[in-house]
């Protein structure tokens, strides 16, 4: 019945990631382009590796953050003063594609894109890990992002991170007093990023655990 489920919504326009998170396992959904895309004033032809590379970059990407979650330094942009900002996530811990727990299968390949499935068995430390994670200190937190949908397909992997900043400042409005200039911390996906298409616009939407560690009101270089 599952699966009945998972081949209908491949059909909606928008473009969007189906996420299992069951006690023993992830179940989810990458997407590559095939074909002719247009990009900018341009046009170019991806090739059914391309496409399959995309969707494994995709899987990969967002299973880091559903297994392990990323640690982050945020320096706040300030829209005011012109002050540049950052944000760094680096992996707490990376999945190979040679993981015995891992498999993969074509889901579904159509003119415009292939959609690559990934069921992933969780070890009994990772499932203590993500409880741990979830009962922590961590609060809950949703992001948001935007980038233009005729940009190179690598750019949504951009917005996908643009949207996990977006959670940080937004769990900071939330619980701090003063706008800070710096946060350091660990963030940690709670489901499977949205991806729509919006306004000719890829929008990314991320529900995430977030823990600050470290918050800094004066200039951090």
């Amino acid at each position: 019945m599952k699966l009945k489920i998972c081949i209908v919504l491949l059909f909606i326009t928008t473009v969007s990631y189906t996420l299992e998170l069951y006690e023993n396992y992830i179940e989810i959904i990458g997407e590559g382009p095939l074909g002719q895309h247009l990009i900018a004033f341009d046009k170019v032809t991806y090739s059914k590796e391309d496409a399959v590379r995309f969707a494994k970059k995709e899987i990969f990407e967002f299973l880091t953050g559903l297994v392990y979650g990323y640690n982050y330094k945020y320096k706040v942009e300030n829209n005011i003063n012109k002050q540049k900002g950052y944000f760094e996530l680096t992996p707490i811990g990376k999945i190979s594609e040679k993981d015995k727990n891992l498999t993969l299968n074509q889901y579904l390949e159509k003119l415009n894109g292939i959609k690559i499935q990934a069921v992933y068995r969780l070890n009994e430390n990772q499932k203590t890990y993500i409880r741990g994670f979830q009962s922590s200190i961590a609060n809950f937190s949703v992001g948001d992002a935007y980038g233009s949908y005729t940009d190179t397909w690598d750019k949504r992997i951009m917005v996908y991170k643009d949207s996990l900043r977006s959670a940080v400042l937004s769990d900071a409005k939330k619980r701090l007093k003063s706008r800070p200039l710096f946060i350091k911390g660990k963030i940690f996906l709670k489901q499977s990023p949205q991806i729509t298409v919006v306004s000719g616009q890829w929008r990314v939407v991320v529900k995430a655990h977030v823990i600050m560690s470290e918050v800094k009101y004066e200039d951090v270089h």
